[in-house]
């Protein structure tokens, strides 16, 4: 570690994390510049969790209790080069694959970092290499969790929320209890795979009811999407290319001119979009419903408060004009998916199949949710931009 190695700064309005320029390390702890760290969560095969005793030389919170191995990313590296990196410089664990489970901004009167978490699975020897831990030892996690409810056990407060934000250690988010959620909050709408949010919206409530849970996009509002590692967009690529190229979440906004989507209260593989246009008059116009096909919904709120909406998309949708002629879409990318085999398998194709017909029957007999509500919708003019909260990135549950 040298107060003079060059840490690359990030955006602090950015959840995704993007690089707009670099500073000393002196300069970014004296002035708390905006940066990204890493912290990587060792774990034995048989969950015991590596907890260790930072050096009385680190220039924050020396002699203090850690269980995230990790530092700042330097200028030019990624995030997982970084945590590979602090992984071997601190504990010498080289060579074993981490998982990225967690980013979000922390910040105090002495950091502030996007906090990128990785988790790994280590069942090999630790040695302290480069003299930043003085001791170290496996803990079960429930006997850290007690250690943790002590406010006065000396532990870095920014892996202390982190762990408590991201529920890393057994209590994530809850299920959203009997309760309704309240018109105007904010949710995050999330769709990943294997415990990863691949793209998220946010939207807010405009009721929930027997209905099911009806909510509103607004025009430039923030989503995170994902986009191949050179920044073009998935479908620049020819469609055998599409879903095996590396990709990266990006921060952008909400591009159309707002939409409703309705989460039924029954449970079902698919929710219900209201898409909207400008007339040439400017007032707003109804362009029909898009039936997007994806795995059941599991609502459930996090220790901050945040409401999570999170499911798995499965490609294949279903397009219905206002007059209720419905058509299938995206049948191409659906049959490449498929014939890959890595999110469903040709077996399962034909019920993910089935759901979009049950959708095409419902909007051609004029059925709810395509019966003609909430097609004149105007959000309340109250409600300003949400943002998206310090939790929005926990570990994601729906799927496949």
């Amino acid at each position: 570690m040298s107060a003079d190695e060059v840490v690359a700064l990030y955006d602090p309005d950015d959840v995704c994390g993007r690089v707009v320029g670099a500073a000393p390390r002196s300069r970014v702890r004296a002035q708390n510049l905006p940066h990204a760290a890493t912290g990587v969560l060792l774990r034995r095969p048989t969950g015991e969790v590596f907890v260790h005793r930072r050096a009385r030389t680190k220039d924050l919170w020396p002699g203090a209790h850690d269980c995230a191995a990790g530092g700042v990313v330097h200028a030019g590296e990624t995030p997982l080069e970084a945590a590979r990196r602090e992984l071997a410089e601190e504990l010498g664990v080289e060579g074993t694959e981490l998982t990225e489970v967690f980013t979000g901004w922390y910040r105090d009167d002495d950091t502030h970092y996007l906090a990128h978490v990785y988790e790994a699975v280590w069942d090999g020897p630790v040695r302290f290499v480069d003299d930043e831990v003085e001791d170290g030892w496996w803990e079960h996690p429930a006997v850290l969790a007690g250690r943790l409810a002590d406010p006065a056990w000396p532990f870095v407060p920014d892996t202390r929320r982190l762990l408590a934000t991201g529920g890393l250690l057994g209590a994530g988010p809850q299920p959203v209890p009997g309760g309704r959620w309240e018109a105007g909050e904010t949710v995050v709408y999330r769709w990943g795979r294997e415990g990863r949010t691949r793209s998220a919206r946010l939207a807010r409530v405009v009721r929930h009811d027997d209905d099911g849970l009806l909510l509103w996009v607004g025009h430039g509002w923030p989503v995170v999407e994902p986009r191949l590692v050179d920044g073009r967009g998935i479908r620049e690529l020819p469609i055998e290319e599409r879903f095996t190229a590396p990709r990266a979440r990006r921060s952008a906004a909400w591009r159309g001119q707002g939409i409703l989507m309705l989460v039924p209260a029954a449970p079902t593989a698919w929710s219900v979009w209201w898409f909207f246009g400008a007339g040439a008059d400017g007032a707003r116009t109804f362009e029909g419903w898009y039936g997007n096909l994806e795995a059941p919904h599991a609502l459930r709120t996090t220790v901050l408060g945040t409401r999570l909406v999170d499911s798995a998309d499965r490609a294949l949708d279903v397009w219905v004009t206002p007059d209720r002629v419905a058509r299938w879409k995206d049948e191409d990318e659906f049959a490449t998916i498929t014939a890959l085999g890595t999110r469903w398998t040709a077996a399962q194709a034909p019920g993910i199949r089935a759901d979009g017909e049950q959708v095409m029957a419902l909007a051609r007999a004029g059925a709810p949710p395509f019966d003609g509500r909430w097609t004149d919708f105007s959000p309340d003019p109250a409600w300003p931009v949400p943002r998206f909260p310090a939790d929005w990135d926990v570990p994601h549950v729906a799927g496949p």
